[in-house]
């Protein structure tokens, strides 16, 4: 049986808790999964770590996703990128890490240009204000 190299945890946060709460709630996640891998024997400062944050009328669907062996290094190469949704989940998630980061998290590798064209088309098609993604898109 092959090892799994990925690892998932999702919470749903109300956009009505003190942002505090949800910073509270996002860190806890974070600690958890690194204690997960700990006990699993993955090293967790070996791991990519990746964010999607859904929006749903008063919630946020948080998604933490860890990657490592054959799935970071396909999620790396740029060999299997998002789109749709999943992409500007990602991207809006991850946008604080920077272009390059985002990037590369989101499967483009280092393919800046593809990755802000599929997530305008993205936001586009999902009628998602470019502002939304400003930082990533200027």
């Amino acid at each position: 049986m092959a090892k799994p190299t990925q690892a998932h945890l999702e919470r749903i946060i109300s956009k009505n808790d003190p942002i505090e709460e949800r910073q509270k709630t996002l860190s806890q996640m974070q600690y958890y999964m690194g204690a997960k891998l700990v006990e699993v024997r993955v090293n967790p400062q070996k791991v990519t770590y990746r964010w999607s944050i859904e929006n749903q009328e008063n919630r946020q669907i948080c998604k933490l996703s860890a990657f490592w062996g054959e799935s970071q290094r396909q999620l790396l190469s740029g060999e299997s990128p998002l789109s749709g949704k999943e992409l500007t989940s990602c991207a809006g998630a991850n946008a604080s890490g920077g272009l390059d980061k985002a990037t590369q998290l989101c499967g483009f590798g280092s393919d800046t240009a593809a990755f802000q064209t599929k997530l305008k088309e993205a936001a586009e098609e999902l009628e998602i204000p470019l502002e939304s993604f400003k930082q990533l898109l200027a």
